[in-house]
């Protein structure tokens, strides 16, 4: 029976070793503008060793941010937790599922959303029913490593908010997490730049613009006519419930909706993007000031929207589209089931009528000019409506759990999602729809694009 189990263990290591493995392989083919890659030197997910130790001792939760005050800072000799394989003397198909779930939910990034479907969720019910185990012992360090890649990719790509917001994320779980006093020094440093050009810039009555260096380089290169491609955020799998009881008849009934991983972009497609577009395909181009370069191109059908995600896919190589509706509201809520991913309202978080920023009721404002959600996207609430690739339809009755877009013959009307600058916040509601003919153009309506895969 011992030699049994023996193998057992062994075959369950390896099963472990060979996943984890061939993650971070498949890691190391990461494209330029990805989220996140786990081939970075000494940031690799951590792979489970066979030496056993003592558990340690439950990691304290801290609510600072960028504190060099109250963050401690690393401790020196703090090394890589030492995992310990189960002591049982055999294992539960619920405790291989949880295994082999927190492994998958690491590598697709589904950290803490969705919820009740992510590493965090797994681990901590782990640790009530095999509390020897290397994920039980281990697993919250491990997430809070994997929050500190994400925040130095965020710092890569000139996010400060993101950095930041991943940075605690990490630091809820791990407050010794590896590299957490560098990523704070270059979250301070970045932050203190950034107060230093807006001192300076033209624009310093809007304290809630942020110029980026990102976004500069992206209006450089369009002034230049070079092509600028949209950064792209990887949206892990999961599943969410689509629509609202308290909502409109058209965002009825509630259903559960499955969705396959996805990549959208970070930012609503920009003036400067779509330039480079119209210029290449003779068409009419958007005029602007400089200063206007970042704010997303409007005006713009459904039909302009398609033809983009067709050439933007030529251009690259990778197959661009629009969004489907749901993936499109599993995207803008990110895990939450409030009406916002900001919470119950908008106020401060968006750009709508009412909403309490300088462009409300105006115009659009920069892309970027809010907090991200908690999948790395901005704007999704306000600033400008976006095209999906669906056709409307009057409610969700007869829809399964399929994430795929409604596509009718003679389509008359798609869907628009998000609401805008013009609209009240009610509008810019995740579970809020509305409708235009494929032609339509107006100044408050763009898109943005997604690619499958991560």
């Amino acid at each position: 029976m011992s030699a049994l189990v023996d193998m057992l263990q062994i075959l369950m290591s390896a099963v472990l070793l060979f996943s984890l493995a061939m993650s971070s392989a498949a890691a190391g083919n990461c494209a330029e503008g990805q989220e996140v890659c786990f081939d970075e030197a000494d940031h690799e997910l951590p792979i489970a060793q066979t030496e056993p130790v003592s558990q340690v001792p439950e990691p304290v939760v801290t609510e600072s941010v960028v504190n060099p005050q109250n963050v401690p800072t690393d401790n020196p000799s703090d090394s890589a937790p030492t995992l310990q394989q189960p002591d049982a003397e055999g294992i539960t198909a619920e405790q291989q599922l949880l295994i082999d779930g927190i492994t998958a939910d690491l590598n697709a990034r589904r950290l803490m959303r969705p919820q009740g479907n992510n590493a965090l969720n797994k681990v901590r019910r782990l640790k009530q029913i095999m509390p020897a185990h290397d994920y039980a012992i281990n697993g919250e360090r491990y997430i809070a490593r994997v929050y500190m890649v994400l925040g130095r990719r965020a710092m890569k790509n000139k996010d400060i908010a993101l950095a930041e917001k991943r940075l605690n994320s990490a630091l809820k779980l791990d407050k010794k997490v590896p590299g957490k006093q560098a990523l704070i020094e270059q979250i301070l440093a970045a932050q203190k730049a950034s107060v230093v050009t807006a001192e300076k810039a033209p624009t310093e009555e809007n304290p809630r613009y942020r110029d980026t260096e990102n976004n500069l380089a992206s209006a450089t290169q369009a002034a230049a006519g070079g092509f600028v491609a949209p950064v792209m955020v990887a949206i892990p799998a999961g599943k969410f419930v689509m629509g609202s009881e308290a909502g409109a008849e058209d965002e009825k009934p509630m259903h559960e909706v499955t969705i396959e991983a996805f990549s959208m972009s970070k930012f609503e497609i920009t003036l400067e993007q779509y330039r480079v577009y119209a210029v290449e395909n003779l068409m009419p181009a958007p005029q602007y000031l400089p200063e206007d370069s970042t704010r997303p191109v409007t005006n713009v059908s459904w039909e302009d929207a398609r033809d983009y995600a067709r050439w933007l896919s030529v251009r690259t190589g990778k197959s661009y589209r629009l969004a489907t509706e749901a993936e499109w509201e599993y995207a803008a809520r990110a895990g939450t089931v409030t009406p916002y991913y900001t919470g119950e309202d908008l106020l401060n978080g968006g750009n709508c009528d009412g909403c309490g920023s300088v462009w409300d009721a105006k115009q659009s404002a920069p892309v970027g000019s809010f907090p991200p959600n908690e999948f790395g996207l901005y704007d999704m609430h306000g600033n400008v409506w976006e095209w999906v690739q669906d056709c409307w339809t009057d409610n969700y009755f007869g829809r399964g759990d399929n994430s795929a877009a409604i596509v009718l013959t003679g389509c008359e009307r798609h869907v628009l999602r998000g609401g805008s600058w013009a609209n009240t916040a009610d509008y810019a509601r995740a579970s809020y729809r509305g409708n235009q003919s494929p032609v339509y153009r107006h100044e408050s309506i763009g898109f943005r694009v997604v690619h499958d895969g991560l």
